[in-house]
């Protein structure tokens, strides 16, 4: 399956899936005329009391900044939920509930840095590192290196496609009560990133990644990543995103598909 989606994407018409607004060189091995940076930052969460109890809280910031013919990017996110918990799932929290107190119900942490070398108007090599802390989904620490091609393949006032071909390399330690204690995966991946602007308020977007793990081509991950953001003004917005990731091969013990629905105001900084 890897060497067939990577001949057909190889073929196709692919920049930056997290990057839609970039515009490339203005030819072939140009470098860019003027540096640019960028700042954002995301907040949502929920919080309930009385019969109920619990709050979550979701973040992210990212930036990036282009110069000549290089650009390198970084996020930074957490995923945090607390709760009180109904033991015996009798639909009531008791008093013997209640006073064992509120416990971690979602524990998520990420990083990734890119950097980006552009060698025409249409395309780019890529180098990216990533860590990853997600208890929930069996994860003590999961670390990854990777790199790859990225091509624009439709760059038109409204509509912004791109794709990327590269490999994998991760490093997985799970928690304890996992045996094997830990994993190394390396995984061919291919992703198609899609934006659209219905008008100059309202856009959409979707990225879809595929790794396959090359020693075990069983062994797939997929993670669909889709966002509709209505602008507030020249600072905020407001994101209503769905993100869900499937593995095939989960660690074991945990299920294969998790998803997170939110909705965060987002602040451009500059």
């Amino acid at each position: 399956m890897a060497l067939f989606l990577f001949g057909a994407l190889a073929l196709t018409p692919f920049a930056h899936a997290e990057d839609p607004n970039f515009e490339g060189t203005k030819e072939a091995g140009q470098a860019f005329t003027e540096s640019e940076t960028k700042l954002s930052a995301e907040i949502g969460g929920a919080m309930a009391a009385g019969n109920t109890q619990f709050w979550t809280l979701n973040g992210i910031a990212a930036s990036s900044h282009k110069w000549s013919k290089n650009q390198i990017a970084g996020e930074l996110g957490a995923n945090l939920g607390s709760s009180l918990v109904d033991e015996d799932a009798d639909g009531i929290l008791s008093n013997t509930e209640r006073n064992s107190g509120l416990k971690a119900t979602a524990e998520r942490y990420w990083t990734e840095v890119r950097y980006d070398r552009f060698i025409g108007k249409q395309d780019s090599l890529y180098l990216l590192g990533g860590a990853l802390v997600d208890t929930f989904a069996g994860y003590d620490l999961r670390t990854h290196e990777q790199f790859g091609y990225s091509r624009i393949i439709l760059d038109s006032d409204t509509t912004h496609v791109v794709g990327e071909v590269g490999l994998d390399v991760a490093q997985e330690n799970f928690v304890e009560g996992v045996d094997p204690k830990r994993a190394d995966v390396i995984a061919a991946r291919v992703m198609v990133g899609l934006t659209h602007k219905f008008n100059e308020s309202v856009s959409f977007s979707d990225t879809l990644e595929v790794f396959e793990n090359i020693r075990s081509p069983k062994d797939l991950r997929m993670i669909n990543d889709a966002a509709l953001t209505s602008k507030l003004s020249d600072t905020f917005s407001l994101k209503l995103s769905h993100k869900i990731t499937r593995d095939n091969e989960p660690v074991e013990g945990y299920r294969p598909t998790d998803h997170t629905a939110l909705a965060t105001l987002v602040a451009s900084i500059f």
